[in-house]
């Protein structure tokens, strides 16, 4: 009896129309190592691939073209700071024609100077100033020695004449001493003492200006023009006023 309910229900399930069977999914197995075959990319694929493209090349073509404004903006602004160091240097040779001629009472007695060397304040001045100007003409590497010199010889001018005549030119030297051997930061406070001590000094304005180009050498754009501008307020018809219009020009 039970051996004939069970083949009626065997028969049963075989009678099950199709459409029941075909509802039952039937999973399929990937043999190993064998990698399903991806579609063929679309048009749509191509088309954003050469937009891409595209983009990439614009891309590189804008960083070729700020890199050229970069390197013509840098090389005006080395331009501008080669033509000012002239004026300087030619401008300190004419006052110490105009010192050498008059200068104040016993200024002219030996004083002893750091390091022993003798002479009087214009002397020593003139001695570092001298060195400063014929390093023009040398090498990097040789300038740079004789930069070094300089700033020795000028720093042993201060310490003797805290307050000489040439004291704010002396700090001034000693700044431009320390940019051009890129010690930025030494530079900006032999610039700051001479706008600080000494206000009235023919060097002042001169000095503003180089505070305002040594704030962009240390990546201080806002410093920088904060001086420019100041320099352009305080001294609007000085020599350094027209460098400081130009440089601010070149920052902004």
């Amino acid at each position: 009896m039970l051996r004939a309910a069970g083949r009626l229900a065997a028969a049963g399930a075989l009678a099950l129309p199709l459409a029941v069977w075909a509802g039952t999914p039937i999973e399929e197995s990937q043999p190993a190592g064998v990698t399903a075959v991806q579609p063929a990319a679309t048009s749509d694929d191509a088309s954003g691939l050469r937009t891409l493209y595209r983009e990439l090349q614009d891309l590189e073509d804008e960083v070729r073209r700020l890199q050229g404004v970069v390197e013509e903006h840098d090389h005006r602004i080395d331009r501008l700071l080669k033509e000012q160091r002239e004026r300087y240097l030619e401008l300190d040779e004419r006052l110490l024609a105009l010192t050498g001629a008059a200068g104040p009472p016993g200024e002219n007695q030996p004083l002893p100077l750091a390091g022993g060397i003798p002479g009087s304040e214009r002397e020593a001045y003139n001695a570092a100033f001298t060195v400063v100007r014929d390093a023009a003409g040398l090498e990097l590497a040789e300038r740079k020695a004789a930069y070094e010199q300089a700033l020795a010889m000028f720093e042993a001018l201060v310490a003797d004449y805290p307050n000489g005549d040439f004291t704010a030119n002396a700090y001034y030297w000693t700044g431009e001493a320390r940019l051009f051997l890129e010690e930025h930061e030494l530079a900006r406070q032999a610039f700051v003492q001479v706008v600080n001590l000494f206000g009235d000094s023919a060097k002042a304005p001169d000095a503003l200006y180089k505070l305002g180009v040594v704030h962009h050498q240390l990546q201080d754009v806002p410093g920088a023009l904060h001086y420019l501008d100041r320099t352009i307020a305080e001294f609007p018809d000085h020599t350094a006023a027209r460098l400081a219009r130009t440089y601010a020009a070149e920052l902004r």
